[in-house]
């Protein structure tokens, strides 16, 4: 009997994800974890349980890493930046100096909803204003 576990790697741990009977569907499914960035390593694994000898073999069909790809694209991103740096020359960095650091003012987010509370109070008192005005015209 055959089965496909995917393994995934996070926190340093190898855990079970899924456990498949067919090989080309737990391939894609390992590729599709792969692509995405929620774990930093996945892998399958085949096991083959023989009934009659009771032993079980395991082998790795699939590797895969994201670790491999972020550490490519990080040093893409240091030499375009490096490069891009370089051309600049000394005028931009005139510039930056000149440049002032933006003040850390709190920003009040209470003013739209007590100028709403505000409205509806107004409202009210006008509602009740009114129906006294209407329940003296009888």
């Amino acid at each position: 009997m055959k089965a496909f576990e995917i393994q995934t790697y996070l926190d340093g741990k190898w855990r079970i994800d899924s456990v498949f009977d067919d090989r080309e569907l737990a391939l894609f499914e390992a590729r599709r974890v792969d692509q995405g960035s929620r774990y930093s390593g996945v892998r399958v694994i085949e096991e083959n349980y023989d009934e009659s000898s009771d032993l079980t073999t395991t082998r790795t069909i699939f590797r895969g890493s994201n670790l491999a790809r972020r550490q490519k694209a990080q040093k893409g991103a240091q030499a375009i930046k490096a490069h891009g740096s370089a051309s600049r020359g000394a005028g931009s960095r005139e510039r930056q100096k000149k440049r002032r650091p933006r003040q850390n003012q709190k920003s009040s987010n209470y003013f739209i909803p007590v100028l709403i509370l505000s409205v509806l109070v107004v409202a009210g008192l006008a509602a009740l204003y009114g129906l006294q005005a209407l329940s003296q015209l009888r």
